[in-house]
């Protein structure tokens, strides 16, 4: 089913305000919601062993888990925890996905607001999906426009709302497992997660100014992957930049406005939506008839990553 060796590290780059999951949270915040939430105790068959593990995995997370062992007992801790999650019964959790969004549906002070309204509008999205519960496992990332995250290769996530530039590594799988009304393959995905968490502030990118352009107009969105990365110009009306060139080849998307491109003297009309493809060690000229956004995707065969 899933023919496509090559891994699938993403980015995730706003270009309007955004929400999605993105990585496992801290140990202990998976630890705190099984202890309170009664609903998600039912369905995951909580019991004081798994309390005493998720407790035993927090704590030595938070001491830093700094030999092999103890970090494969936290993440042992926690593919186990999410396995049961995952591999229940629909006639377990659909019950109590649909009661505890009608409980979070009112005020109460068992989880943060943010969690108690994700919870219910994921249900009126997907509803009764075993994917709403996963609010609990993984962490909500938000993003302003220019903000970025990245998705390291078999780390769950979800995008849920807002507008996004997507670049990935090429890879044609993609692997299943709730809110979707797409196939699903449960077994596939527990067993290929990384079991990595973090906070979700770790799963930002931030996006220096760009040496490669003297304006100061062009952030590099530089993930710690080799196969892509990507540059955003941002024009006011009337300016204009230049791009180096790249020793690589790049894919140019127009995502806001209208301008023109120069090209070994060519001036080449762009505006919103449209795409072109710029081969390596072509210097670029852009200059915007109003406000004007240009994103890049690149790879470079001289790269210092």
């Amino acid at each position: 089913m899933y023919k496509d060796d090559n891994h699938k590290p993403e980015m995730a780059i706003a270009i309007q305000p955004f929400e999605g999951f993105c990585g496992f949270r801290p140990v202990s915040e998976v630890q705190a919601f099984v202890a309170h939430v009664s609903e998600l105790r039912k369905v995951l068959g909580a019991d004081n062993v798994m309390d005493q593990s998720l407790q035993e995995a927090a704590k030595l997370q938070k001491q830093g888990a700094n030999d092999a062992s103890q970090e494969a007992k936290v993440k042992d801790t926690l593919k186990m925890v999410f396995g049961k999650l995952m591999r229940a019964s629909p006639d377990v959790y659909e019950p109590a996905v649909s009661a505890l969004a009608e409980r979070y549906s009112h005020d109460t002070n068992e989880v943060s607001e943010e969690v108690r309204e994700l919870v219910v509008r994921l249900n009126k999205q997907y509803p009764k999906d075993i994917g709403v519960l996963c609010t609990f496992f993984l962490n909500v990332v938000h993003l302003e426009r220019g903000e970025a995250m990245f998705l390291g290769a078999n780390e769950p996530h979800a995008y849920i709302s807002g507008h996004i530039l997507e670049c990935m590594a090429a890879s044609d799988n993609v692997v299943r497992a709730g809110l979707t009304p797409k196939a699903r393959d449960v077994d596939v995905l527990i067993d290929m997660l990384t079991y990595e968490s973090a906070s979700a502030s770790a799963q930002r990118l931030d996006a220096p100014i760009w040496d490669g352009d003297a304006s100061g107009a062009t952030l590099l969105y530089n993930p710690p992957i080799p196969e892509f990365s990507v540059l955003v110009s941002s024009l006011d009306i009337g300016a204009s930049c230049k791009h180096r060139a790249l020793h690589g080849p790049s894919i140019v998307l127009i995502t806001e406005g209208q301008g023109s491109f120069t090209v070994d003297g060519k001036a080449i009309p762009v505006s919103k939506g449209r795409v072109f493809f710029v081969p390596a060690e072509q210097e670029l000229d852009v200059s915007a008839e109003s406000r004007l956004v240009v994103a890049r995707a690149f790879v470079e065969v001289e790269s210092n990553k």
